[in-house]
């Protein structure tokens, strides 16, 4: 392992771990679970476009894909802030609880695969 590399991925660690508690910080407690849910779509669809941008012949070096890719998209998502909210939901109700894991999972994919295919079609 690499030091350097070490060191991007912490890096971008950092600032997707900021950049997430800004976004959920503006957002009012009621409605943190809305913001978890936006911050991983828009995470999932910024991933699928740079993943697509290389698929169209865009280079970007390993250090430049730890950083953005795992470091800053990686922290900036967050699979165990969605997991405990669907539990939570699970409290409530068990349909707002599908629902909101519907969702995430769903449209999660589904940005990824629209960014993949935008970025795909735009550099191509």
């Amino acid at each position: 392992m690499e030091l350097k590399l070490l060191l991007l991925v912490a890096v971008g660690g950092a600032l997707g771990a900021v950049l997430r508690y800004l976004l959920q910080s503006i957002v009012e407690p009621e409605n943190t679970p809305y913001a978890t849910l936006g911050i991983n779509l828009l995470g999932s669809l910024l991933l699928g476009a740079m993943f697509g941008a290389m698929a169209a012949g865009v280079v970007l070096n390993e250090g430049t894909v730890l950083l953005l890719g795992m470091g800053v998209l990686g922290s900036f998502t967050t699979m165990s802030t969605f997991a405990m909210q669907a539990v939570d939901y699970t409290q409530h109700s068990h349909t707002s609880s599908a629902l909101y894991v519907l969702m995430t999972v769903g449209g999660s994919i589904l940005l990824a695969w629209s960014g993949y295919r935008a970025a795909l079609v735009l550099i191509s």
